[in-house]
């Protein structure tokens, strides 16, 4: 098994968690593939390229930053391919690798401001929902502790592979006031909470937000306690084929990860994911700051249109 190979089986088997780590990861696959190729002519690497684009977009279904991300940085490195008729394959390759690492300092610039938008909309002192474990989220809570707030957190367990636990570990390491509970142990801690912070696995044209399992029923018990509820998000997570009234797709994980051996007769359902509708969600914290769910879609477009051009 080639070290591309390898990648993609790390992001199928979650090895690789998060949305924008998953897309670093593609494009780290992408660096690999034209590092390793072995093609002899131009057009022979701009057809390795498209293959490893298809075979990196569809590794995880429910992953728009992914195929966003794919589609930009491949088909600008195969523009480079063309554009440069009389460049050798040495240094074509070099310039794709340069290109594709660009693009990767251009997520860390993102979640920069990401987290300096975030905290600024957190409280001087208060208590913080969580689920799951989204490194934009705790790039966040951890500029906002480091900017001398006093943040509490709460990270809810995340069933059944427990990424509670990694943002909880996290964030204690960086010296922040955590406790874990149980998934649905958070409406004891919803009636004390100041905010509720989630990631994003995509977001739709309409403002939904497709996240963890079981933000759907966090943002509900936030609305009930009239407690702000927030999502981190870059804007290459919003998935444009939702424009064409495609839905976004829920992946269903193996059920040996809820029950390895259930008895005869009993159904295991295991969705990686839940729809959380824009009316549950106060906004959307963003690279370009915060960003009512309604208007999403028109400046995660611009953005996207932008990389295009």
């Amino acid at each position: 098994m080639n070290r591309v190979d390898k990648l993609l089986k790390d992001i199928r088997d979650l090895k690789v968690q998060g949305a924008r780590n998953v897309a670093k990861a593609g494009i780290k696959a992408v660096i690999w593939t034209v590092e390793d190729s072995r093609a002899k002519t131009k057009e022979q690497l701009a057809a390795e390229l498209r293959e490893a684009r298809g075979r990196i977009m569809h590794v995880r279904p429910t992953e728009p930053m992914l195929r966003n991300m794919m589609r930009e940085s491949v088909d600008f490195a195969i523009s480079e391919i063309a554009g440069r008729p009389t460049a050798s394959m040495e240094h074509l390759k070099r310039i794709i690798v340069k290109d594709e690492e660009a693009y990767i300092k251009k997520m860390e610039a993102s979640m920069a401001n990401i987290a300096e938008f975030g905290a600024m909309l957190l409280p001087e002192k208060g208590l913080v929902v969580t689920h799951c474990h989204s490194s934009t989220v705790t790039g966040i809570l951890k500029r906002a502790h480091k900017d001398g707030k006093k943040i509490s957190v709460v990270c809810c367990e995340t069933r059944p592979r427990w990424q509670g636990r990694i943002t909880a570990e996290e964030l204690a390491k960086a010296g922040l006031d955590v406790t874990l509970t149980v998934d649905m142990g958070v409406n004891r801690f919803m009636k004390k909470a100041d905010l509720v912070l989630v990631g994003a696995d995509a977001v739709t044209v309409t403002g939904d937000l497709i996240n963890k399992v079981g933000t759907s029923a966090l943002a509900r018990i936030a609305r009930m306690n009239d407690v702000s509820f927030y999502s981190a998000a870059e804007l290459y997570k919003y998935d444009p084929l939702t424009i064409y009234g495609e839905r976004e797709q829920i992946e269903e994980r193996d059920p040996k990860e809820v029950w390895e051996k259930p008895p005869r007769g009993v159904r295991v359902s295991n969705p990686a994911f839940d729809a959380t509708a824009a009316r549950y969600i106060n906004g959307y914290i963003t690279e370009m700051g915060v960003v009512p769910p309604q208007a999403l879609w028109t400046v995660a477009m611009k953005k996207i249109r932008e990389g295009l051009e």
